[in-house]
């Protein structure tokens, strides 16, 4: 899973190759958006949303607070399924971070929610096995 999500990040500008080592530009898209939810104005509503749902907050998440999780869970209500996650000593950059430190728990909730329970002998053996849940 973590070398798709490279994978498809690098895939996302289409300048990566251009650099060394490659990397992908983030826009800062992501700082107006932030701007919005600050002052109020939903990018989404979330009673749209009528698919199985995953919702993960790190536990020293400084941007998406608790009560958001709350708020967002509640607005949730056409969704089949709706699982909320605190992972334990993660930041906001769970995704991104070392193993150990919210990326592994992480990657266990995404591949769980997607096919089901992870084994140690599945994240040992890489993505593919966690996808068939060797």
């Amino acid at each position: 899973m973590a070398a798709a999500y490279v994978e498809h990040a690098m895939a996302s500008d289409p300048t990566s190759a251009d650099r060394e080592p490659p990397s992908f530009r983030a826009p800062t898209g992501a700082l107006k958006d932030s701007f919005h939810l600050a002052t109020g104005r939903g990018l989404w509503h979330a009673g749209t949303i009528t698919a199985r749902t995953l919702v993960l907050r790190g536990e020293r998440d400084f941007w998406s607070r608790e009560g958001d999780v709350t708020t967002l869970v509640a607005d949730l209500g056409r969704a089949r399924d709706v699982r909320s996650v605190t992972l334990a000593g993660a930041t906001h950059f769970a995704h991104l971070d070392r193993a150990g430190h919210g990326r592994d728990r992480w990657l266990d909730e995404v591949s769980r929610r997607l096919h089901g329970p992870v084994t140690t002998a599945a994240r040992a053996a890489g993505p593919a096995a966690a996808a068939t849940g060797a």
